[in-house]
């Protein structure tokens, strides 16, 4: 019976680990490390992207506090699995940080919604669980604890409790006192966790992160999903819009417009088959335009642009452009004068495509630019946008 009952346990450890590693591979590429800066410094925090279409992720207050606006990372890839290493994001902060403005507080329930600038491809929200956890449930959680030098960290748990509570928080500067509903768990959590993701066995929300208890072990409390629910009526979130409905699909795909002279003939030729060939197959639309210089009345604001203004401003042009063109699905933007591109994938390409690709496109593009290579860049980059299509 020993030997049997040993059989059991491990097999039920082993489901249980695999469990875990299945959530986390589900939750964690809509998780997100935030960066909010105060008048003392920088604090910071986790996040889930709750709502795709509205670009939304929620968090605590006590993370963002009055910051009007707040700086994200998501997680980058390498050999299948998130990138740990706080430096790795740190170091590419301007093609990684995607900036967020704070739309609604909850500073009862210590809650907080952004609305980040722009949603990479692929992104989907963590859906919300229908009703609230219980007491034995099995659960999961993910965060960016401040003291590790690793990112998106995984922690199991089991339910203790669920009920409601007042409480305090002593931020250093000053005490926040917070009144709702909360998940008790034994999960261990530490600072830099709050705002990140607890879910079930199925991948549904149904806490956030609040914090671990400083004079007990294996306590940790978490807001509860009723009380996310209860902030996403409110009236600032209902007032934020989604992406407007799609324009009318296009007859053709988009011609490539090289007004910079950057592409040979025999390039055009062969980039434009790639373009055809995804609108024929997958109604997969891509823009591919360049220009001699920024547009006359902003060429001298944009040459004295900062690198991160510039990047921002070459963002809004992209969209501008893949918006009139109804483009929707990747948009690659070079100005030669002064020197700056962007490359965007759009609505259109959400979920269908490994979240790494967007990092491996840019790579292309990057490097055949400063190599004077962008023939090979251009190719190189839509023979990688055709060959993973349908492969998210």
């Amino acid at each position: 019976m020993k030997a049997v009952a040993a059989l059991f346990l491990s097999l039920a450890s082993a489901l249980a680990d695999d469990s875990g590693s299945t959530v986390y591979k589900k939750v964690v590429p809509s998780t997100v490390w935030i960066h909010a800066k105060y008048d003392r410094g920088t604090a910071t925090g986790s996040g889930t992207i709750i709502d795709a279409n509205r670009r939304l992720a929620l968090t605590n207050y006590h993370v963002v506090q009055e910051a009007p606006r707040v700086t994200l990372y998501f997680p980058e890839y390498r050999d299948g699995q998130p990138i740990p290493e706080k430096k790795y994001y740190t170091d590419r902060s301007q093609a990684l940080a995607i900036g967020a403005r704070v739309i609604a507080r909850d500073k009862k329930a210590d809650l907080a919604i952004v609305q980040l600038d722009s949603l990479p491809a692929g992104k989907v929200a963590v859906p919300l669980a229908p009703q609230s956890t219980e007491p034995g449930t099995a659960v999961h959680s993910i965060g960016n604890t401040g003291k590790s030098g690793a990112l998106w960290g995984y922690v199991p748990g089991k339910v203790r409790q669920v009920y409601h509570k007042e409480w305090r928080a002593d931020l250093g500067n000053k005490v926040l006192r917070f009144k709702a509903k909360v998940v008790e768990t034994d999960s261990a959590t530490n600072p830099g966790d709050s705002g990140g993701p607890l879910v079930n066995d199925k991948g549904e929300l149904v806490g956030v992160t609040e914090g671990g208890a400083v004079n007990a072990q294996l306590l940790s409390t978490f807001v509860d999903v009723s009380e996310v629910k209860r902030l996403l009526a409110s009236d600032d979130v209902k007032a934020v819009k989604g992406a407007k409905p799609a324009m009318k699909p296009r007859e053709k795909a988009a011609t490539i417009r090289d007004g910079a002279k950057l592409f040979s003939a025999e390039t055009i030729k062969k980039a434009q088959a790639l373009i055809d060939e995804l609108h024929t197959k997958h109604k997969f639309e891509v823009l591919v335009e360049t220009f001699a210089s920024a547009p006359a009345n902003d060429f001298e604001k944009v040459k004295a642009m900062t690198q991160s203004d510039r990047t921002n401003y070459m963002h809004e042009w992209t969209q501008k452009r893949m918006t009139a063109e109804n483009a929707h699905g990747l948009g690659i933007i070079i100005c030669s004068d002064p020197k700056s591109f962007y490359v965007e994938f759009g609505a259109a390409a959400a979920g269908k495509f490994p979240a790494s690709l967007p990092r491996t496109v840019l790579k292309e593009i990057v490097e055949g630019l400063k190599n004077k290579k962008q023939n090979e860049a251009l190719l190189a980059a839509l023979e990688q946008v055709r060959d993973n299509y349908g492969k998210p």
